[in-house]
């Protein structure tokens, strides 16, 4: 009694502890929204859609040119497999990214600050949260529109409703857009700062950057304010998955950039990409490529390891319930089994005694009782004496 008493506790524990890390395993993946542009983009049209990532070395020189180049052979796979946009409906959606640093000046203070340059549609793949203001567009005909961080916006204005002020970024005028929130999840907190961190290592202790302090301005605008183009460091784009894989190897067939690195974002926080993370374990730390992961993407990667090392708590959990269930069930089965052997040997029993007692009624005598050998000695004599 004690002994399963014992086990129905351990069960209840385990049971227990594997809801808590499915739990937490949905609790760190949901904040990321920087991993959630394709449903997004679908929106409700029902249609199935995967976001993907291209991560360039830093010696690459991909730049607009190629990013066009990529589209033009993208429009002809996509024709290919005869999908089409159209004036109503376009079929994919992308954005760039490259980062720099930059000297900011304005009336009431300056700063060292990192620089994400972005073109296309980078804030459906980015959604802040807006302070003040609005985002910065592809749309836009000025291309001189920034976007700070809350904390560069207090250390240059000690404010943050400051939409329409004015700040120089290494002496060139640029009006403020908007000011954002930055991602407050553990992930995006950790690799943001680990950025930070290594970016100040890079840079020398000449220059003193603000912590945690950044700003989004046009892509077009860094090409201005450089003598040479700034590498575009990562491609994102939306494109319709009909089937599980299209969108990626539609992706890798357009592309032809040596040592770049695609990631499959719609896909990575699946249970199949947790477990293959497992059977990989090790293997992520060697880097062979030299390419810088934006903070979002650090941050993704961050959050793929937890997911992978929650569902390996999870399984450790679920085995000892899992294997008490099997045993259990192999005991209920045999039962059954011997209960259902016990069940039919009485019912043949009751049936043989019912026509036993039919018998003596009609006959009034013990009937005779045959062997299985005299029942054939018998049968072969019969069939003798008729052809005799």
């Amino acid at each position: 009694m004690i002994k399963n008493i014992i086990i129905i506790v351990i069960n209840a524990l385990c049971l227990a502890a594997f809801i808590v890390c499915l739990s937490l395993s949905v609790s760190i993946k949901t904040p990321l929204r920087s991993q959630q542009a394709a449903t997004a983009w679908a929106g409700q049209s029902g249609e199935r859609f995967a976001q993907l990532s291209v991560f360039f070395p830093e010696s690459s020189g991909f730049n607009e040119e190629g990013i066009f180049g990529f589209r033009r052979s993208l429009d002809l796979n996509l024709l290919t497999a005869s999908l089409e946009s159209t004036t109503d409906r376009k079929l994919y959606t992308d954005a760039w990214s490259a980062e720099t640093e930059v000297s900011l000046l304005s009336e009431r203070g300056s700063a060292t600050a990192k620089a994400i340059a972005v073109g296309g549609d980078f804030f459906l793949f980015h959604p802040l949260h807006l302070r003040d203001g609005n985002y910065l567009s592809p749309d836009d005909v000025m291309k001189d529109r920034i976007l700070l961080d809350e904390e560069l916006a207090w250390r240059l204005f000690g404010a943050t409703q400051i939409a329409g002020f004015d700040v120089l970024i290494n002496n060139k005028p640029f009006m403020i857009a908007g000011v954002i929130a930055r991602e407050n999840d553990f992930a995006s907190t950790k690799a943001y700062t680990a950025s930070l961190i290594s970016r100040e290592s890079d840079i020398g202790s000449s220059i003193t950057s603000t912590s945690g302090a950044g700003l989004f301005m046009s892509y077009d605008a860094l090409k201005d304010m450089t003598e040479d183009e700034t590498s575009i460091s990562t491609y994102e784009i939306v494109l319709p998955d009909p089937i599980t894989g299209f969108a990626l190897k539609t992706l890798k067939d357009s592309m032809s950039e040596p040592g770049i690195h695609i990631v499959e974002n719609s896909a990575r926080f699946s249970f199949d990409n947790s477990f293959a993370l497992i059977g990989s374990f090790g293997e992520r730390s060697m880097r062979l490529e030299a390419i810088a992961y934006p903070y979002w993407e650090n941050a993704a990667r961050y959050v793929e390891e937890y997911l992978a090392l929650l569902l390996v708590f999870a399984l450790l959990f679920i085995l000892f319930p899992v294997v008490c269930a099997v045993v259990y069930s192999i005991i209920i089965i045999r039962f059954l089994i011997r209960r259902g052997k016990l069940t039919v040997t009485r019912f043949i029993n009751k049936k043989d005694k019912r026509k036993y007692d039919k018998y003596l009624q009609e006959h009034g005598e013990e009937p005779q009782i045959y062997s299985a050998d005299e029942i054939i000695r018998e049968f072969r004599e019969e069939v003798y004496e008729e052809s005799g």
